[in-house]
């Protein structure tokens, strides 16, 4: 039944904004005539905005019709292709550039169904705009008329008010089948949305990870009466609702999941089940772009890939590889598709069908394909109408508020061998990751000490989010730094933890790193390891690493409990606060909200039901870690690194007769090719699989050859060549 809503218009004049900016809001004020859906978020309710059917063209006489599905995810707030925390452009970035492709896009197929997969209103300064009627973002997929949104995670960050009232704002469906009311277990959004296509039924059915009552457990309010259901059984669930309610022509996922887990039962394991039931499946969550094929398998089976994009460059797909998926051979696969982030890329979904001699319709073929935006210029109509947004955001950002005196990272620059920043236009450090990864900085030490000053606290946990991250000598220290140096919108917990746990913790930390192998004069990080969960400890503690030691290992049992396997022995604390380290101790330790519900709470490292946490920031007026950096520089005017220098750890490779530090400087083969990565004469390998948190899969080992490549544009003029040039040739 269609909602019939009363409209409200709100002039932007009622934003506290200026009438220029042309972006009227509609507020819907007033409920839906059927009882089980509303309009609004109501308690036991299922929110919606649309009929259970959407017409998007109705020639009734068509024998076959190409039904194109097109989407983006991640957006992570990119309206404009701007990245407010480096104040500088993103040139295969934002909403606006989307807005040109869907132009040229609509021009081939007006009938196109537009979604978008979530992660949409966080990040990038969005939050400025969140006390807003509508978000702005959430204003232009209205203006760009997407049909179809999927609330990612990262939607679940704020108040869930701001979740209910942007959801309900949206002009088209919002769905997602794994989110319940929890008093009823009846859906919070529609499980999915049918649209006809010239007769033809194609369903979207949407899905959210899981774990977000553990990303979010510091802060309960933020999914508050709601709860997230496994992945799979949800949505074979829901599929089976969908199949006996409308009996659909084509079925097509939209998933917020990485694809082996992403917060839940990842992509890989819902296709390789449910293949014979979705014929495409477009996801989000992980960054990443790619076209793969995964084939039918039972639960508990291995799943088997296939990219089947052209050349593996994940743009296109190829034919040759893909083969043609018809009537035939359809229940045997199913291809998933993901556009990247930030805006970068448009996912497509060609499906083609025709009706048999009994009118039904059937399967011709798939194709898919990722049209980036790089170099596409931005629409001027969407740039013009949300204007004000990109010019509140860089107001904000590039608000001088202090100076910065001394130097935070050693060597000035962030890569420990050439001592550069990270190069903005091609996204990597030269070689390795930030020097501050691997020493004890004053960068590091200035986060932890606020958030020890803050909690009260003796020891801190935190991680340095992204290698972009840097503060030079006698810079204006702008607001945009501090989120340059914690790009998410996390808050402060304070937690008692026992000194076994709390080794566990740093054990568990210090496993993202590879073993030390002889003849190493770098370190390396395990193959897919993200460096958000990369935590470096600081405080009233004194500990090393030792990388020839045995990384923690843990298992997860058939009652949901994690099990340690190996205690790993990488972590030797040598005192915490003047005294000898004592397992059965309690100390008091600070994190941040994420670490607390997806690590400690989750692995039994604290307690499940709260009451070792001592400090929630949650309840102090200013509440995000972020900000407390921003507060911190407002009140002193200045931050200095003399005041963080205590040096309280070290990897034992890097010690002054660490094997590390010796290699670099053996007058024999290991200097020899230190002098030559210092000179950009070779370059490291990243992670290529892993394109949301690129690590350094090999350690430049000079008895290993194969751990390193020449730079192929070695003095070649455009610095940013030298830097494309560490690609190793396929």
């Amino acid at each position: 039944m269609l909602n019939k809503k009363v409209l409200t218009v709100v002039i932007s004049a009622a934003l506290g904004l200026s009438a220029c900016n042309g972006d009227d809001e509609i507020v819907y004020v007033d409920k839906p005539v059927d009882s089980a859906t509303s309009s609004v978020a109501v308690e036991g309710k299922t929110l919606s905005n649309t009929p259970d059917v959407i017409v998007k063209s109705a020639i009734q006489d068509a024998n076959e019709v190409t039904i194109t599905i097109a989407a983006t995810s991640d957006l992570h707030g990119r309206l404009f292709g701007y990245d407010y925390a480096i104040d500088g452009e993103d040139k295969d970035a934002g909403l606006t550039r989307i807005a040109t492709l869907l132009k040229a896009e609509r021009a081939k197929n007006p009938n196109m169904i537009l979604i978008d997969i979530g992660d949409t209103v966080q990040g990038n300064s969005a939050q400025l705009f969140n006390d807003h009627p509508t978000h702005p973002v959430v204003s232009t997929l209205n203006a760009l008329d997407y049909d179809l949104w999927v609330p990612g995670n990262h939607e679940f960050n704020f108040e869930r008010e701001f979740v209910d009232r942007n959801l309900e704002h949206f002009n088209g469906a919002v769905v997602s089948n794994n989110i319940k009311w929890e008093e009823s277990n009846t859906n919070y959004l529609r499980s999915f949305q049918v649209f006809e296509v010239n007769g033809a039924k194609v369903a979207i059915v949407g899905l959210t990870p899981s774990n977000i009552p553990n990303w979010e457990a510091s802060a309960p309010e933020h999914f508050k009466g709601l709860k997230f259901e496994e992945e799979l059984a949800s949505t074979q669930a829901a599929v089976a609702k969908l199949v006996e309610e409308f009996q659909p022509d084509v079925i097509v996922g939209a998933f917020h999941l990485g694809r082996t887990s992403g917060g839940g039962t990842g992509v890989y394991k819902v296709a390789a089940v449910m293949a014979d039931q979705f014929d495409v499946i477009l996801a989000g969550h992980e960054h990443a772009t790619y076209i793969e094929s995964i084939t039918k398998g039972d639960v508990g089976a291995d799943v088997v890939t296939k990219d089947i994009s052209v050349e593996a460059k994940h743009y296109a797909e190829d034919k040759s590889l893909a083969g043609v998926y018809d009537e035939s051979n359809r229940v045997n696969s199913v291809k998933i598709i993901e556009p990247g982030k930030w805006g970068s890329a448009l996912a497509t979904a060609d499906i083609k069908l025709k009706k048999n001699t009994a009118g039904k319709w059937e399967m011709v073929d798939t194709t898919l394909a990722n049209i980036s935006t790089k170099d596409i210029e931005q629409d001027a109509d969407i740039s013009a109408q949300y204007q004000y947004v990109d010019d509140m955001a860089k107001t904000d950002a590039q608000e001088v508020i202090g100076k910065v005196v001394g130097v935070f990272t050693p060597g000035i620059g962030a890569d420990e061998a050439v001592h550069e920043d990270l190069n903005n236009e091609v996204g990597r450090l030269y070689t390795t990751i930030h020097t501050a990864k691997v020493q004890d900085t004053p960068l590091m030490d200035f986060i932890n000490t606020i958030q020890m000053q803050k909690s009260g606290a003796d020891i801190s946990a935190a991680s340095l989010f992204s290698d972009g991250s840097n503060l030079i000598d006698g810079q204006e220290y702008a607001k945009k730094d501090s989120t340059r140096l914690y790009l998410y919108d996390n808050t402060l917990i304070g937690v008692n933890i026992t000194g076994e746990n709390l080794k566990r913790y740093m054990e568990w930390s210090y496993s993202y790193f590879n073993p030390y192998k002889d003849g190493d004069i770098t370190v390396s990080f395990r193959e897919g390891a993200k460096s958000y969960n990369y935590d470096q400890f600081d405080g009233n503690i004194k500990f090393v690493v030792d990388l020839t030691g045995d990384a923690l290992a843990q298992t997860k049992g058939d009652d949901g409990k994690y099990q340690v396997i190996n205690e790993g022995n990488r972590i030797d604390i040598s005192e915490i606060n003047g005294e000898p380290f004592d397992p059965k101790a309690t100390y008091k330790l600070a994190i941040n909200s994420y670490r607390y519900g997806s690590q400690l709470k989750m692995y039994g490292w604290v307690s499940a039901t709260g009451e070792d946490k001592f400090f929630d920031s949650v309840n102090e007026s200013v509440y995000a870690i972020r900000d407390m950096l921003t507060e911190y520089i407002l009140t002193n005017q200045s931050v200095n690194a003399s005041d963080y220098t205590n040096n309280n750890w070290e990897f034992k490779q890097y010690q002054a007769n660490g094997a590390i530090t010796l290699a670099r400087t053996d007058k024999g083969a290991g200097q020899a090719l230190w002098t030559q990565l210092v000179n950009k004469e070779i370059c490291v390998k990243i992670d290529p699989e892993n394109p949301k948190y690129p690590g350094i899969l090999y350690s430049v080992n000079f008895n290993d050859a194969t751990s390193y490549f020449a730079n192929p544009n070695k003095g070649n003029a455009d610095q940013n060549k030298v830097y494309e040039g560490c690609v190793e040739a396929e």
